[in-house]
């Protein structure tokens, strides 16, 4: 559906987020883009499927609390991540990749070794331990090495 901003602000009345969102996202004049599935009406830029009768298969992959906008003193809302495939084969086949990738997350991996860790003070940076300042040198020694024998 595209709308009006007037429309929108009209249909989206009872929804303090949304007339937020219509009333400071939105230029006056302008036009915004809805999504009808049943009953269901939700502001949305999409693409979207033409009808949910496609989707054989769904999933919740994880949820949590968000505070609107961003901001901690505003109303805390509810995230919900999900993924749909046309079978239950092919979403199968996604889970267990992700799954297999999840086995192999260097962040995990790196921790259950005793290579290095992440301090909440500074979360984007990794502390080295013994161990894994022993397999870093020894990395750089090979790529050292390997400079060398190719004559850079």
């Amino acid at each position: 559906m595209v709308l009006t901003k007037e429309e929108a602000l009209n249909l989206f009345a009872l929804n303090p987020f949304k007339v937020s969102l219509i009333s400071e996202k939105i230029p006056d004049g302008s036009r915004v883009t809805a999504y009808r599935c049943g009953n269901l009406i939700d502001l949305c830029t999409g693409p979207h499927i033409p009808t949910t009768k496609i989707i054989k298969a769904f999933k919740i992959m994880k949820n949590s609390s968000a505070y609107w906008l961003g901001k901690a003193d505003n109303d805390s809302l509810q995230r919900v991540y999900g993924i749909t495939y046309p079978s239950k084969k092919e979403m199968d086949e996604y889970i267990h990749i992700m799954e297999e990738a999840a086995k192999r997350d260097h962040r995990r991996l790196g921790k259950a070794q005793g290579l290095f860790d992440h301090h909440d003070w500074s979360p984007g940076c990794g502390f080295m331990y013994a161990r894994g300042t022993f397999v870093y040198n020894a990395l750089m020694e090979l790529i050292r090495n390997q400079y060398r024998v190719s004559g850079f």
